[in-house]
């Protein structure tokens, strides 16, 4: 192995580094986030989120259950839920676009979308 071979295999480990670092940067939305909340599919509530944003909480009282999301900065979650399984408490932060969580039982949903493309990625 040459001294040229090692020069060419650390240039293209490099160079597939940074091109998967550019990938990543084009393919997330990060933009102006908005919060939708869904109540038995229809819109109950859609608010912009942004890194300054106080914390705070929004209660759901229907006819199916109770919900409450928390909302912090450009993060929100279902901290509290009242449904058997709590799998829409386990789920965690949302804080990129395109992420969801689904309270089932309670018909509850909470969605991040942004005012760009619903493009994620492009393949060709």
């Amino acid at each position: 192995m040459t001294k040229w071979d090692k020069i060419l295999i650390v240039s293209i480990v490099m160079f597939s580094m940074i091109g998967l670092f550019i990938v990543k940067e084009i393919s997330v939305n990060s933009g102006n986030l908005y919060l939708v909340i869904e109540v038995e599919g229809k819109e109950y509530k859609k608010i912009s989120l942004d890194a300054n944003k106080e914390k705070e909480l929004i209660e759901i009282n229907s006819e199916e259950g109770h919900n409450l999301i928390e909302i912090e900065g450009s993060s929100v979650r279902i901290a509290e839920a009242d449904c058997k399984d709590q799998l829409c408490v386990k789920m965690g932060w949302l804080d990129r676009a395109n992420q969801i969580s689904i309270c089932l039982p309670n018909r509850v949903s909470i969605k991040l979308i942004t005012n760009k493309s619903d493009v994620d990625i492009i393949s060709y």
